[in-house]
């Protein structure tokens, strides 16, 4: 019998508590735009890790994909409920404002 080999990839499981406003408003117009590198789930987001543009990012979502590249994560999945790294910032208050991406508050989708 053959096994059959898949790839694996490297998620960081990070806090939304680490993100700001600027960030989640950031990864809300990208998921309702489409954009094929944020998707929004229903207690955050999953973002692809690449080497691309930073121009445009929030300056804590560029130290918090920076930070999951040094882990060789290739994914960051954004969870209200993912446990929060001493390694980064946090923005008080923002877990209970911040219940993830829009689908997850009240008059999302």
């Amino acid at each position: 019998m053959s096994m059959i080999s898949y790839p694996l990839r490297v998620f960081f499981d990070c806090s939304t508590a680490h993100l700001s406003e600027a960030s989640s408003t950031y990864l809300n117009v990208h998921a309702d735009q489409g954009d094929e590198l944020v998707a929004a789930t229903p207690y955050g987001w999953f973002i692809w890790v690449g080497e691309g543009d930073r121009d445009n990012l929030p300056a804590d979502l560029v130290g918090i994909t920076e930070y999951a590249r040094r882990l060789r994560a290739e994914y960051i999945l954004f969870d209200r409920d993912a446990p929060e790294d001493e390694a980064l910032a946090r923005f008080l208050g923002r877990t209970d404002a911040l219940s993830g991406s829009r689908r997850a508050r009240p008059g999302g989708e």
